[in-house]
C-alpha cells in the first residue's frame, strides 16, 4: 500500500512540475508577441510624446505590421539581406509616424531615438 501511495504522489509532483513549466513558457511567449511589443512601444511613445488616442490606434497598427514583419525575417540566415530588410520596414514604419504624429512630436520622438542609440554604443 505504502509503494502505491509513494508512486501516485510522484506522479502528482511530476504533473504538478509540468504544469509550471508550461505556464513559464506561455509567459515568455506571450511577451515575445508582435501585438505585446507593439503595445509596450505605443506605451513608451505615448509616456514620451503625450499621444492623442487616435494617434496611440494608429500608432500601435504602424508597431504592431513593423514587429510583425521583423518577425517573419527571423528565419532567414543571410544577414545583409535582413539588416537591409530591416532598415527599409524601419524606414517605411518612420514615415507612417511621421504621418502621425505632430511635427513636435516627431522631433522629441526622433531625439530620444537618437540617445537611446548613443547609449547602445
Amino acid at each position: 500500500m505504502k509503494k502505491y501511495i509513494s508512486l501516485l504522489s510522484l506522479i502528482a509532483i511530476f504533473f504538478v512540475g509540468m504544469q509550471q513549466t508550461q505556464a513559464q513558457d506561455s509567459r515568455v511567449a506571450e511577451s515575445e508577441r508582435p501585438e505585446a511589443i507593439a503595445k509596450k512601444q505605443t506605451y513608451e511613445l505615448h509616456q514620451l510624446v503625450e499621444l492623442t488616442g487616435d494617434q496611440q490606434v494608429e500608432t500601435f497598427k504602424v508597431l504592431v505590421d513593423l514587429a510583425y514583419n521583423e518577425k517573419g525575417l527571423e528565419g532567414n540566415n543571410d544577414i545583409a539581406t535582413v539588416q537591409k530588410a530591416k532598415s527599409t520596414l524601419l524606414e517605411a514604419a518612420n514615415t507612417k509616424l511621421r504621418q502621425i504624429l505632430t511635427p513636435s512630436q516627431y522631433e522629441a520622438y526622433q531625439k530620444s531615438l537618437k540617445e537611446s542609440y548613443k547609449e547602445k554604443k
